[in-house]
């Protein structure tokens, strides 16, 4: 039994990318990004989305978001996005260093997501040399509250971020949770809501370690290769994460992972509403539940060997960030609502 609750990037890789990893490397290919196998992802991709993209296949996700950023945003520039966003609190300022002058500027929002109302507020005036331009609106897909911005949502501050000339980039290193819990089209929760960039990721659904930058207008991607270059990304063996990407999104797998991990949250906030505890402190939309727990309470279930995180977003107090994932078993969440509602 594991009674990891951490995060989804702890369980074990998905066999179907660890065979696809494996299988790639018994082959001879080409280095730097011009293989057939990363030449085949970005086919799959664009017909995924329903259109030409270019993709860029990228180890982590802080160095897709950053790059990413870095690629949309020019000198003098801000970019908007949630207080709780990872670019802002758990990428230790990467944006910033691979745009050097540029500023991350994070604002409130209920459950995790931005609403065009506190945009507005912080939008720098183009014409001011005293202050920075607004370059670039970041959206986290799902939030890291775990909630998923709907595609009305996303439509309408796009809409408004491309009326202020801004860019709109989404990370979307939970976007398949996001997908699977929203119903949407990849195509209309993305580019068609007026998203510029995504950075989809695969690590936190079972991939060994493998992103994927989609620029959805292909001449916006520019010398973005050059940039992975410069910054040390530009693997030389490319393949090794495109055969995982390619793994990921084959026959669904990547949203059936997803709507596991899913199911497995919602498992444990039905459990602990039935045990009569009270409710999670966000909506649980996706694969995250957080929870209020007394220090008293945390002591118990670690001593218990359930294992997770304490996080803070300044809106109450820290809160247990507990996170299913493609491995987690019903029994595993079973265990931890008996033993929360032991606490209760």
């Amino acid at each position: 039994m594991s009674r990891d609750f951490r995060s989804d990037n702890v369980a074990p890789p998905a066999a179907p990318m660890t065979r696809a990893a494996l299988a790639a490397c018994e082959n001879w290919s080409d280095a730097y990004a011009e293989d057939r196998l990363t030449a085949g992802l970005e086919a799959t991709l664009a017909n995924l989305f329903g259109r030409e993209v270019a993709a860029f296949p990228i180890l982590t996700g802080t160095a897709a978001n950053a790059l990413a950023l870095a690629q949309l945003c020019g000198r003098f520039s801000q970019v908007m996005c949630h207080r709780s966003a990872h670019i802002h609190l758990d990428e230790c300022g990467a944006v910033e260093f691979h745009n050097p002058g540029c500023r991350i500027v994070p604002l409130d929002g209920a459950d995790g997501k931005l609403g065009i109302e506190a945009c507005a507020r912080a939008l720098g005036a183009a014409d001011d040399v005293h202050r920075l331009r607004s370059s670039a609106l970041s959206l986290s897909q799902a939030s890291e509250a775990g909630t998923v911005y709907r595609t009305g949502e996303i439509e309408a501050l796009a809409g408004w971020a491309r009326a202020m000339g801004l860019s709109v980039h989404m990370d979307g290193t939970r976007f398949a949770n996001a997908l699977a819990a929203s119903g949407a089209t990849p195509a209309e929760m993305t580019w068609r809501a007026g998203v510029d960039v995504l950075c989809l990721g695969a690590t936190k659904g079972g991939a060994i370690g493998a992103e994927v930058v989609v620029f959805f207008d292909r001449g916006q991607a520019g010398d973005f290769r050059r940039l992975m270059k410069r910054s040390g990304h530009l693997a030389s063996r490319m393949w090794f994460m495109a055969a995982q990407l390619e793994a990921y999104l084959a026959d669904g797998f990547w949203l059936e992972a997803a709507r596991h991990a899913n199911a497995m949250a919602a498992r444990l906030a039905a459990a602990l509403a039935d045990g009569g505890r009270p409710a999670p402190c966000y909506p649980v939309e996706t694969n995250m539940v957080f929870l209020s727990l007394g220090e008293a309470e945390r002591l118990r279930l670690r001593e218990n060997g359930f294992d997770f995180y304490m996080v803070d977003d300044g809106s109450g107090g820290p809160m247990a960030r507990l996170v299913t994932s493609h491995a987690t078993r019903a029994e595993d969440v079973d265990a931890l609502a008996d033993a929360l509602r032991a606490g209760a």
